[in-house]
Order: structure tokens, then sequence, then C-alpha cells
């Protein structure tokens, strides 16, 4: 077992959105503890909480040098503050992830989540997110490359899921109808698409969709990601 001297800090990039932010730090906490056989110690870390609605504006905009400047100053502060690594804990920012200043390693969710779907030996996947997560390329350019084919909803669809989102999941709102609805949109998909899984694309979704829901396997990112986050720190 490793010393604590030993042990990697991560800093943690919040605010993206709170409800995620606080999912993530008590996982990591949980899985420290899990790890450790020990429920009275605590891993290093450190939360730098950014404003996602300010992030969205800019990304409304396409003003993607203004998200990446945002989120390097984020990194930077952790960094400074002495974190070995950082995580952003939320996908939609991933899609400046090339663009951010690193000065410490930037442990990627999308590329964690594409590495697990390749071990499940998924094939063609249905993606559910914000519209900047499923209109732009960032996520599906990875499973792509992994020979991944991943579908997105039809523009109606992608809008109501993306408003459904903003307004209810990242507020920490949880409404059985809406849960109809998005089973609705997967059905559809695996009717018309045949896809053989479906990506959470937004660390808000496991709020609404769980394993009981839907007959095909749910890739959750954040909770793929935050295990290797966990990895890291014992690395």
């Amino acid at each position: 077992m490793k010393d604590r001297e030993q042990m990697q800090k991560v800093g943690i990039i919040g605010g993206l959105g709170p409800e995620a932010t606080m999912m993530y730090y008590r996982a990591i906490i949980s899985q420290f503890q899990q790890h450790q056989g020990n429920q009275t110690t605590l891993p290093e870390l450190m939360i730098n909480s950014v404003n996602m609605y300010q992030m969205f504006a800019w990304l409304e905009k396409e003003d993607y040098t203004a998200v990446a400047n945002y989120l390097s100053q984020a990194a930077q502060q952790l960094a400074a503050a002495g974190a070995d690594f950082v995580v952003m804990c939320g996908i939609t920012p991933h899609i400046v992830f090339e663009q951010i200043q690193q000065p410490v390693p930037l442990l990627s969710m999308v590329t964690a989540s594409c590495q697990h779907a390749q071990k499940l030996g998924l094939k063609k996947l249905g993606l559910l997110g914000t519209e900047f997560t499923m209109q732009h390329d960032f996520f599906k350019r990875a499973f792509r490359d992994a020979g991944i084919e991943v579908i997105t909803p039809n523009s109606q669809q992608q809008q109501f899921i993306h408003h459904k989102i903003v307004t209810e999941l990242e507020n920490g709102i949880v409404k059985p109808a809406t849960r109809q609805d998005f089973l609705a949109i997967i059905k559809q998909l695996q009717f018309e698409q045949q896809i053989d899984g479906v990506v959470l694309g937004c660390t808000e979704l496991p709020l609404l969709l769980k394993t009981t829901d839907v007959a095909l396997p749910l890739l959750d990112p954040a909770a793929i990601h935050i295990a290797a986050i966990v990895a890291q720190i014992f690395s």
C-alpha cells in the first residue's frame, strides 16, 4: 500500500454542473476508502468551481477560445495549489480538451469511456447529452477511431434533451415524465438504428436513467471516469 506522500493529488474543475461536482466528490472519497479498506482516511483533492452558464454562453457563440482559456486558467490554478493531475466533471467541456493548456496531466472522460466500451465489445452506441456533445465531433471521434459507431437522436429530440438537462437535471430536478420521454427516445434508436448500448453523455443523466430502466448496456462516463481517477491517485 502506498504512503500518502506517494499518492497523486487530484484537482477537479467543478461547477460543470454543480450536481455532478458533488457526485464526483462523494464517489471519489467512497472508492478511495474502499481501496484503502479504511473509512477513516480521505484522499487529498481540491475543487475549482467555475461558472457552467458562462461556459454555455461562450459555446452558444462558438467562442471555443474563450472556453479553452477559461478552463486552462482553472487547471493552472489547481496545479498551483498542488494538484498532480486535473479532471473536468462534465463531458461538454471536453469539446476543447485538446486546446486546454495542461500544466499537469488532464485525465479525459471521453478516452476512459471509449476504452470501457471497447472492453465490453460494443459496436454501435446511442448518445444522449447536451446539444454541444451530440452535435459536435469531439466525443464521436474517439469512438469512431476505435471502430465504434455513435448515433444521436434527431434534431428535435436533441433540443428536447438539451432543454431538460439544462432546466431540470443541472438543478437536481428529476421528473418521472422526463424519464419516460428519454426512454422513448432510446427505444426509437434501438428500433431504427439497432444500437447495442447507450452513452449517458451528460454527468447528470444517471440521476434520471438507471440500468434497470433499459434492456441495453448503459455507459455512465462519469462513473467510468471516477474509477479511472481513483486508479490514477494510486498509480
